[in-house]
């Protein structure tokens, strides 16, 4: 626990990233949650990685906290790594 609610590597955590691909005019939704697996000598990783194609912005990240918050943020880059924190309140 790390004061947030939820553990802090976010394990359980369902993220949903939307997307409008070039060309198209309806969204496309992507889901995948923070899982922790291992084997004999080796772990999973827990980032999680969405292929956005050819669009130039995420208009909208959405998790769904362990703890049972939601969190939205509008309008991410493309291209780089983002890290997230499940927020206090």
């Amino acid at each position: 626990i790390d004061g947030t609610g939820s553990n802090a590597d976010g394990i359980g955590a369902r993220v949903y990233v939307k997307t409008t691909p070039k060309g198209k005019t309806e969204p496309l939704i992507q889901v995948q949650e923070v899982r922790a697996g291992s084997s004999y000598l080796s772990m999973d990783s827990i980032d999680l990685e969405f292929g956005v194609g050819a669009a130039t912005l995420i208009e909208e990240i959405t998790i769904f906290w362990p703890s049972g918050k939601k969190q939205v943020l509008d309008d991410a880059p493309v291209d780089q790594v983002i890290a997230i924190t499940e927020p206090q309140q």
